[in-house]
């Protein structure tokens, strides 16, 4: 009768065990998974915060370029802007192929650089981040002469007394934010943006020009949708 209580008690013992050996896999099991989905989720955001930070370089590498604006003036005074002469938005659309996406490689890199300074550095691993334009084959339609939208920008009189604004077609964007365990593509859209020159002048050549530039600070940012894509746990 002994042994048997022994042999019992023994039993009760493995029993008690393995059943607390099961819960603690299961609750090692659930943390894990825990843990897991929280990475997944902090990646996530920084992968969308490495987005943000693509076009808010873009916006500000918009508002530092400096164009000139070529125009020619008849007898009558009236001013028109050359199409033939037009600069191009970003010097990047005028020398690209044409194609739908021009690649914005620089500001690629300094959205790879700053995220990885301050301490993301797989965002300098696989090209982290990847910004392009979309021109849709149709490069010379991002010509300023041919983006703005008011007619009265291109067409003026000689001797105007203010600068000159107008509106310009919403730009798209491709951002492909990449970071550890996934990565993400993001479409953009940036409305609202405006170009302003300065006033036409009289003058006595055949062809006049005047500073031009864009002005970001009404600038409507819409991220379209944002897609999974490429290495799974994300």
């Amino acid at each position: 009768m002994k042994k048997a209580s022994i042999s019992f008690v023994i039993l009760v013992s493995l029993v008690i065990l393995c059943g607390g050996a099961a819960i603690f896999n299961i609750a090692a099991a659930s943390r894990y998974r825990a843990r897991t989905e929280y990475e997944r989720i902090e990646n996530r955001y920084i992968s969308e915060s490495g987005i943000d930070l693509a076009v808010g370089l873009f916006i500000n590498y918009l508002s530092n370029q400096d164009y000139v604006l070529a125009y020619s003036q008849n007898g009558d005074g009236n001013c028109q802007v050359l199409d033939e002469y037009s600069p191009y938005l970003l010097d990047e659309i005028k020398i690209a192929e044409n194609l739908d996406d021009v690649p914005l490689d620089l500001i690629s890199t300094e959205s790879a650089d700053y995220l990885s300074a301050i301490g993301y550095l797989d965002f300098k691993r696989d090209n982290g981040i990847e910004l392009s334009i979309s021109t849709y084959e149709q490069k010379d339609n991002f010509k300023l002469s041919r983006l703005c939208i008011e007619p009265y920008f291109l067409i003026g009189r000689a001797n105007e007394v203010a600068t000159v604004k107008s509106k310009i077609n919403p730009i798209h964007l491709t951002v492909k934010s990449a970071y550890k365990g996934g990565e993400i593509l993001c479409n953009v859209q940036i409305s609202d943006l405006y170009i302003s020159r300065q006033p036409f002048k009289e003058s006595a050549d055949e062809i006049s020009s005047v500073s031009a530039g864009i002005d970001t600070s009404y600038a409507k940012i819409i991220y379209e949708n944002y897609q999974n894509y490429g290495r799974s746990g994300n």
